[in-house]
């Protein structure tokens, strides 16, 4: 008993310096609340505190991949300036590419910059920076290439005929990534980060289509991203139960609810 109340004492302490909200319940569920605390020999404080931990592991839990947390904003100069140090550590140890280093732009470059050409300084010093790509851009590349590996080992816990047990027509090609059209400046950007990606050693899965002459390294040459949206309106909910229900495959029908929602078509019997 007295090591109960010890624990209490701490747990009190702890409660006390952390930040508080305020939320409003009705009467029953402050019953099945204090009921559930009871139980687990804790304050109710801790209990509902427990609980929303464990909310958000379970949406972690959600994504596939690891993921970079934080948000860092550079200026141009400061990339440029990072870029130019990176390629400094590789001359140093002679592996700069010859496509890096052209001596008449860099004698060029210290002519702009020695005099002052402030309307040279876009053109020359910064031709290879670009606009920034938008997290939010970054992160729906992330949630596309998670789906569709979600798509992948689905069918395969699904046997050897996977596929056809979907009963869609060219199920395989709906349920595989078919790339971004490097026609579109948006789909060309996310294209170009999405093999950044695989050669970072991500979505490792994806790199003999990335990577391949016949899949044209992943260029769909036709717009793709409005069919990975629909298909991830579909997709999450239905991940995110089943992470909720501490499965790790989809069902077949779920996958089949994804790929329609992707354009595919049920095969009609003769």
């Amino acid at each position: 008993m007295q090591d109960i109340l010890a624990f209490r004492r701490v747990e009190e302490i702890e409660e006390a310096a952390m930040p508080t909200i305020t939320i409003r319940i009705d009467d029953e569920m402050r019953d099945r609340l204090m009921e559930a605390a009871e139980e687990r020999g804790v304050s109710a404080s801790t209990f509902v505190r427990n609980s929303v931990e464990e909310h958000f592991r379970l949406e972690d839990g959600e994504r596939l991949e690891e993921r970079p947390s934080g948000d860092l904003d550079l200026s141009p100069v400061e990339r440029q300036t990072l870029v130019l140090l990176h390629r400094a550590i590789l001359a140093a140890k002679g592996d700069l590419a010859e496509e890096y280093y052209d001596a008449e732009s860099e004698m060029r470059s210290i002519r702009v910059l020695e005099n002052g050409f402030t309307s040279e300084y876009a053109g020359q010093e910064f031709a290879g920076i670009y606009d920034p790509m938008p997290k939010t851009e970054g992160e729906l590349v992330w949630d596309i290439l998670d789906m569709f590996r979600v798509i992948k080992f689905s069918v395969k816990e699904l046997g050897a005929n996977g596929w056809e047990q979907l009963g869609l027509k060219n199920a395989e090609w709906y349920g595989a990534f078919q790339g971004f059209d490097l026609n579109d400046e948006r789909e060309a950007r996310m294209l170009t980060y999405t093999t950044h990606l695989v050669e970072s050693g991500r979505w490792e899965e994806q790199k003999e289509f990335m990577t391949g002459w016949t899949s044209d390294r992943g260029n769909s040459h036709m717009a793709m991203l409005g069919t990975y949206r629909d298909m991830l309106r579909t997709f999450k909910p239905l991940w995110k139960k089943t992470v909720r229900g501490f499965g790790r495959h989809l069902s077949a029908e779920d996958v089949r609810k994804v790929l329609i929602a992707g354009g595919a078509k049920e095969v009609m019997d003769d």
